[in-house]
């Protein structure tokens, strides 16, 4: 018995969807899955409406944005089976057996986590490229080293859990805006002492970002990775758990928080522009993320 849970802001979910049902048709077991459209715009609402037609799915639309965490909590409460399969909106599946992969694995795990690709050739668009390389280079990574660092290589993206997981571990709904509510729900099931399993079953990930919008997001991720340490007291295994967080926590122990925010202020222009041409560089990127860490309000502690 599966329950396949998608929320979708302003992506076409018409192809993922279709492949889903195919596969759960096959596998001729009970099945539903549920797409909750969190407020998109009329133009993805009008194309995605289709999936009510589709085997098995069930397509509901919000009219106020709910957020990342809501959306999925409610998703999961929604949800009748006792095996729950949480994937992006802007997946696509390349692997027949994708479902059937899940399935054999769950009876003895509570959380499985299956993993996250890129297509393998540059995109011909440049302004598309330092998100590609990102994925590509931080999280495209095989099964046999993710097993090494559970907690920390998981995302949401693509993972199947537990009804009486979900249950004990909720999307924090405290995470307002966008990026590391998969961080805290990680952090969440460790704390619960509920184990992650990695296997290789990745989806490919195809909602690409504009360098520009790309690193918008990554500034409010970082802010919410601010609210992450708020919300925690700084624990040492979560710091530890995130390399940004780990490095920051070192420099501000040391003193030197005025100074490395003065440092990234006077070279924030020329981190942007090679972030944002066509030979975006990685470690540059890194020094962004921690000089942006910087110039955020100090934590209360």
């Amino acid at each position: 018995m599966l329950s396949v849970l998608i929320p979708v802001y302003n992506f076409d979910v018409r192809n993922l969807v279709h492949e889903l049902s195919l596969q759960a048709e096959n596998l001729k077991i009970p099945y539903e899955i549920i797409v909750i459209d969190d407020a998109s715009c009329d133009h993805f609402r009008e194309i995605n409406s289709v999936i009510r037609n589709y085997a098995g799915v069930s397509y509901s639309e919000e009219e106020i944005n709910l957020g990342r965490s809501k959306i999925r909590n409610k998703l999961a409460d929604k949800a009748k089976y006792k095996n729950l399969l949480y994937l992006d909106c802007d997946s696509h599946i390349d692997n027949p057996y994708f479902l059937k992969n899940y399935l054999d694995h769950f009876d003895y795990k509570d959380v499985i986590y299956g993993g996250r690709k890129y297509l393998s050739h540059k995109p011909c668009d440049d302004r598309l490229l330092l998100h590609w390389l990102y994925g590509v280079k931080r999280e495209q990574i095989p099964a046999k080293l993710r097993i090494h660092e559970p907690n920390k290589s998981f995302m949401t993206n693509n993972f199947m859990i537990s009804r009486d997981a979900i249950n004990k571990v909720r999307f924090n709904e405290r995470m307002r805006g966008y990026g590391h509510e998969d961080t805290l729900f990680g952090y969440d099931l460790y704390k619960c002492n509920i184990s992650i399993e990695h296997i290789e079953n990745p989806v490919v990930h195809m909602g690409l970002e504009p360098s520009e919008e790309f690193l918008r997001k990554t500034r409010e991720g970082i802010k919410n990775l601010k609210r992450i340490l708020s919300l925690n007291g700084n624990e040492k295994k979560l710091v530890k758990e995130i390399t940004l967080l780990a490095y920051y926590k070192r420099f501000r122990d040391l003193g030197m928080t005025g100074y490395l925010k003065k440092i990234y202020l006077k070279y924030e222009y020329y981190l942007r522009k090679n972030l944002l041409s066509n030979k975006p560089n990685l470690f540059l990127f890194d020094l962004y993320k921690l000089g942006y860490l910087f110039t955020l309000a100090p934590d209360k502690e």
